[in-house]
């Protein structure tokens, strides 16, 4: 059975899934917001690991890490490329955009993690007293389905720094395809629409989600096993010859470093030195606990996994963005020569492949399914090409 989620983004989205290389060719690294000359060039994802050597990077602590894929342009002035792609309103593919990584993770004793990473260039943030706080180059959110004895039993929605995790009978679903609602803005995943409220330092913030296009993110995505016992910061494999692999190991952030206060684009709320208008990018896929013991992500304080949605709090805000149902999305890259040719985009004529997990019974399709099989005990083996 079908088991990948689906994501319904908000009506009134305009940052959407962005194409991953495309980011590479639209930023710099940086260190002390000065460009890296001697780092790879151009910059690729089978090249971006490179740059942790530079940084001195370790797996030990992500926030040492200095270096940052910097804007080449003045993101204030909102560049076409922060804006991503819309799915095609009929395939509801992101097309010419691999905008999504599934990482699948078999931990053994019948549990296998399959995590589906999602990429937008740019995350809007929450308004808090009239002033918008928080926006990001580069934005990695994710959900992740849990498996038991090739059963999905549950799974994880991530919402900024914490999250949700429900059964798998309790979500919403198409089929039997999980639904994830992607929050305006932020991109933060929830399982039902509606208004989703935190508090920061006794201030209320709103996240809003609605049934808006809907956006299969695994037909234009890459597709990877993660093996967590092979080396400290655990090996990635690609589903063939062709998936670029080093990217994932890329330790650094995926945007700006928070600009100075002296910078007039920026804005310290209240001067509380707390909350920034513009803020640090984020780091990638490698630091949202792919070993994780429970559903939940560690570190976060007890885990509890819940049997039932939240009730849907107020109502999505008035659609106010226009959309041509029939216009051809596009991927908008960077203007350089010599880095538009990298491009992540799908390659036409490409076929999906199925992944072998190494555990009895279970392969996970690139197409995210789920079929019951032989058990197949490595990864090359278990490559089957989809007709």
């Amino acid at each position: 059975m079908q088991i990948a989620p689906l994501v319904y983004l908000d009506q009134n989205e305009v940052y959407l899934p962005s194409d991953i290389q495309a980011q590479l060719n639209n930023t710099y690294p940086a260190l002390n917001f000065t460009a890296i000359k001697t780092g790879p060039s151009p910059l690729l994802l089978t090249n971006l690991d490179q740059l942790n050597t530079i940084g001195h990077c370790s797996t030990s602590n992500f926030d040492d890490c200095p270096i940052y894929l910097t804007s080449k342009d003045d993101v204030a002035k909102n560049p076409p490329w922060l804006y991503g792609v819309l799915p095609d309103p009929t395939t509801h593919k992101t097309v010419g955009a691999r905008s999504c990584a599934v990482i699948v993770s078999d931990r053994g004793n019948g549990i296998v993690d399959a995590f589906y990473m999602y990429f937008y260039a740019f995350n809007l943030g929450n308004v808090v007293l009239g002033q918008t706080l928080g926006n990001h180059v580069g934005d990695w959110e994710h959900t992740m389905v849990r498996f038991k004895d090739g059963k999905p039993i549950a799974m994880w929605f991530s919402q900024h720094d914490a999250g949700q995790a429900f059964t798998y009978d309790a979500v919403s679903k198409n089929g039997s395809r999980p639904i994830v609602y992607s929050a305006i803005g932020t991109h933060a995943n929830y399982a039902v629409p509606g208004t989703h409220s935190r508090s920061i330092a006794s201030v209320t913030l709103n996240d809003t989600t609605s049934a808006g296009p809907l956006w299969d993110p695994i037909l234009s995505a890459y597709y990877y096993t993660y093996n967590h016992s092979s080396s400290p910061d655990g090996i990635f494999t690609g589903s063939d010859a062709s998936t670029p692999v080093p990217w994932l190991s890329f330790l650094g952030r995926w945007g700006d470093e928070r600009y100075l206060d002296s910078d007039p684009r920026q804005i310290n709320f209240l001067n509380l030195s707390v909350e920034w208008k513009y803020d640090t990018g984020p780091t990638g896929p490698l630091d949202k606990d792919l070993n994780r013991t429970d559903v939940c992500p560690s570190g976060g304080g007890a885990c509890t996994t819940l049997s039932t949605l939240p009730a849907v709090s107020g109502s999505s805000v008035p659609l106010t963005v226009s959309r041509s149902v029939s216009a051809t999305p596009t991927v908008t890259g960077s203007s350089s020569p010599s880095n538009t040719a990298a491009s992540g985009g799908a390659k036409s004529g490409a076929r999906p492949l199925e992944a072998g997990l190494g555990i009895a019974g279970i392969v996970v399709a690139a197409a995210g399914m789920l079929y019951t099989g032989t058990g197949i005990s490595d990864w090359s083996a278990g490559l089957l090409f989809l007709s």
